[in-house]
């Protein structure tokens, strides 16, 4: 009786490992497609995302935008140009059939300090691990302008 079930586990491990074989064998024959397809579309869908780049002043008080459709260019300059001695807000929204999401980095070098927040229609989470400095900053706005999936895998945001 014994001999019944340690032949069954051998042949369920075996088909489970040349299973296993296979569908690896499969997906790397299948891999360069998938990566092709997977790169065009997060073309298309960077290309379909038009970003609008706000700057706030005075704690939100006086709102002026700089762009209607953001570049990594136009974010550096306005993150270099913007004097963080004093608090400024600057945005990145993205207004479409999906909905409102807004990334934003916020606060001053001085006792405010900096901090960065995602709004969504439904949500406001604030980012988990404070900000030191305004590169830090850049880099969150450069990061959410190529693409959400990548900005989401890079920060967490409670």
């Amino acid at each position: 009786m014994s001999t019944y079930i340690i032949i069954g586990i051998i042949l369920i491990i075996g088909i489970v490992a040349l299973s296993s074989w296979n569908s690896k064998r499969n997906s790397n024959k299948l891999g360069i497609t998938e990566n092709r397809t997977e790169l065009r579309s997060d073309e298309i869908r960077q290309e379909k995302r038009d970003l609008k780049l706000t700057v706030s002043y005075n704690y939100g008080g006086n709102t002026k935008t700089i762009s209607e459709k953001a570049t990594a260019e136009i974010i550096i300059s306005t993150m270099k140009s913007t004097n963080w001695n004093d608090f400024h807000i600057v945005q990145l929204e993205d207004e479409n059939e999906n909905g409102y999401k807004a990334l934003h980095v916020s606060g001053n070098l001085g006792d405010d300090g900096l901090a960065s927040g995602f709004v969504t229609d439904d949500d406001h989470l604030l980012l988990a691990k404070p900000l030191e400095t305004v590169e830090q900053m850049t880099e969150i706005l450069l990061d959410f302008l190529k693409g959400e999936e990548i900005w989401r895998n890079k920060y967490e945001y409670k």
